[in-house]
């Protein structure tokens, strides 16, 4: 009986845990300590749910264009700048906004 008790409380955390990693975006962005953000997701889905953008180019945030939209939303391009301005970065966010919605 502790056995199965113990086990269905292990089970439980697990899938708690993987919800809520499915609830965010961890990205992780060059700097002196290599900074790791947290930011919330629209939608849950293991897509995009650890992003290491150190080495990325404007190619790689066109395909990423959730990710580059929750970024902007949430006031957070600055993690980007190594990659382009964040003038930029909204032009490319209205372009893939432009994109969807046509």
């Amino acid at each position: 009986m502790i056995r199965t008790l113990k086990t269905l409380i292990i089970l439980v955390l697990l899938a708690g845990w993987g919800l809520a990693g499915s609830a965010v975006y961890i990205v992780r962005w060059p700097g002196a300590d290599a900074w790791i953000g947290i930011i919330p997701k629209h939608r849950l889905g293991i897509k995009d749910t650890y992003v290491d953008v150190r080495d990325w180019t404007l190619s790689d945030l066109r395909d990423h264009p959730e990710l580059l939209r929750r970024l902007g939303e949430t006031g957070k391009l600055h993690w980007l700048a190594h990659i382009a301005s964040e003038q930029e970065l909204q032009e490319l966010i209205n372009s893939t906004d432009d994109a969807r919605k046509k």
